[in-house]
């Protein structure tokens, strides 16, 4: 398995637009990069933030977060 520091690069390449960090309490982090979005600017759904137990489950909340970032962009 990749070490730490491996898998959030692995993230970041997957994910641009996002930062990826694990947290002393071992909870995995991501937040949007850039220009900081109004909650009102977001949408139902998107978020500026999001946490999971471990990279797999981080990995999948990205995934819904960028197929609702497509969905406003197409």
């Amino acid at each position: 398995m990749a070490g730490w520091d491996e898998r959030i690069s692995q993230l970041e390449a997957e994910f641009p637009g996002w930062h990826i960090w694990r947290s002393n309490a071992d909870r995995w982090w991501a937040t949007r990069t850039g220009v900081v979005a109004r909650r009102e600017d977001l949408g139902t759904r998107r978020v500026m933030t999001v946490d999971a137990d471990d990279p797999s489950g981080l990995r999948d909340q990205l995934i819904v977060q960028a197929s609702l970032d497509r969905e406003i962009t197409e």
